[in-house]
């Protein structure tokens, strides 16, 4: 009788025990997992500051100012004469922005669009 309990307790503990052991590499394997997310986090706010950082030296603006600093050693291309524009009030096109900095202007939201009905 005295064999059949202490093998039950015996049995009980080691159940305990791998029940523990495996709840130890589950908390391990989520503290890893979370880990991962965090550094997946910071790497994505890294990429996209880089890239932000990246699209601002290669703007045009960027490079022409970098060219006509007095500390320069560069020297600005010959400008073409102007096209003139196609209607008038219209300002030469500028190459277009990247949309880093500013968001494009939806033309249905102008005010000017507002007021005419359609």
């Amino acid at each position: 009788m005295f064999f059949r309990f202490g093998a039950a307790v015996c049995l009980v503990v080691l159940i305990s025990l791998v029940g523990i052991a495996i709840e130890k590499q589950n908390l391990e394997r989520r503290r890893e997992i979370s880990r991962q997310h965090y550094r997946m986090d910071v790497l994505k706010d890294e990429h996209a500051r880089l890239r932000l950082r990246s699209q601002k030296l290669a703007a045009m603006e960027r490079l022409v100012e970098t060219i006509e600093k007095k500390g320069s050693d560069l020297k600005s291309p010959e400008k073409p004469a102007p096209s003139p524009p196609q209607h008038e009030g219209e300002q030469p096109r500028r190459p277009p922005l990247l949309f880093w900095e500013r968001p494009v202007r939806d033309p249905r939201f102008d005010e000017s669009s507002r007021s005419t009905p359609r």
